[in-house]
């Protein structure tokens, strides 16, 4: 009998932090800094999910690099403050319209 599951290593990690802070280089030099809430670990590979239309996958694409930042519960209200920030102008309509600026 064939069994579906599917042993990996290393196993899956799953940080256990609600947001991750992703620091990535604008073109012009100047840092980019971006709260998701999506990363985790399958095997040897990280997943993120980064929107594919924002600054931070712009830069990612350009330069292949980026840090992830595990902030604590002592940064969140820094992390709130930039939430509904984005490093594209203009902003896009459907941005905007969630609250972004």
């Amino acid at each position: 009998m064939h069994t579906p599951h599917v042993v990996t290593a290393p196993h899956i990690l799953y940080l256990g932090t609600p947001v991750v802070l992703v620091s990535t280089v604008n073109e012009n030099g100047t840092p980019n800094l971006a709260p998701i809430s999506s990363a985790f670990w399958l095997g040897w590979r990280g997943a993120l999910g980064i929107a594919s239309d924002s600054q931070t996958a712009r830069n990612l694409l350009r330069t292949g690099q980026c840090v992830l930042n595990l902030p604590s519960v002592n940064e969140v209200t820094a992390v709130d403050r930039i939430a509904r920030t984005t490093g594209v102008y203009p902003v896009s309509e459907f941005r905007r319209a969630m609250g972004y600026v």
